[in-house]
């Protein structure tokens, strides 16, 4: 069976008492491309990735999160709010948001050392690259296509993130708050994804038994 361009299937509207799982992006495509995969997989959560402004600092990810929380209604008891944050950018400012994470039992950060494209790495290898320096991002974003053929494709990758959990989680150090470079906590965040949605996504794998994995 030939390799899907694109995943096809019928959204799920989401039951009344479905949980909100709000991820806002530091990044203005590619994180929110990713995370919107998973919208309607499943009617036990609703997913809102929320794509950064041009030249935003996280700063701003935190009035915007306020802002959003307020009007949803989120409830701090069920609902969840990610950051999902690079260090390369932000370097100086990070240790704000995990303060404000600290005091919203409901808010929780998921950083990249030094960007998203790690995690997306570990859909298809579960060891570090060998990079001239790897804690530059400038030097995982080139490497990407080099070992996924045409790049990393939003449309359909994203069906491996149990194999991404697995090998980021294992290779996953840190020094404190913030992980090593070549390291990600979106982890994190896949685990709580995945709690809502394995069932349908698993269905979704069989539904596209050709589809040639990462790993």
């Amino acid at each position: 069976m030939p390799k899907p361009i694109k995943f096809s299937y019928k959204k799920k509207a989401p039951f009344r008492d479905a949980y909100f799982l709000l991820i806002f992006c530091e990044g203005k495509n590619r994180e929110p491309q990713y995370f919107r995969f998973f919208d309607g997989l499943s009617s036990r959560v609703k997913v809102i990735p929320i794509e950064s402004d041009a030249g935003s600092s996280p700063k701003w990810l935190i009035e915007k999160a306020r802002e959003v929380e307020a009007e949803l209604e989120i409830d701090s008891k069920k609902d969840r709010i990610w950051f999902v944050i690079d260090t390369d950018r932000w370097r100086n400012q990070l240790l704000e948001i995990r303060q404000n994470c600290d005091m919203h039992y409901h808010w929780n950060v998921a950083q990249s050392n030094p960007c998203f494209e790690v995690w997306l790495y570990f859909h298809a290898k579960s060891t570090m690259p060998t990079l001239e320096d790897i804690s530059q991002c400038n030097h995982w974003k080139p490497h990407l296509p080099k070992i996924i053929k045409g790049g990393f494709n939003s449309d359909f990758h994203p069906i491996s993130i149990e194999v991404a959990i697995n090998n980021a989680k294992n290779a996953y150090k840190c020094t404190g708050y913030y992980p090593d470079a070549g390291c990600t906590e979106v982890w994190k965040l896949a685990e709580e994804l995945l709690s809502f949605i394995k069932k349908d996504l698993d269905k979704l794998k069989g539904n596209f038994p050709g589809i040639e994995l990462l790993n």
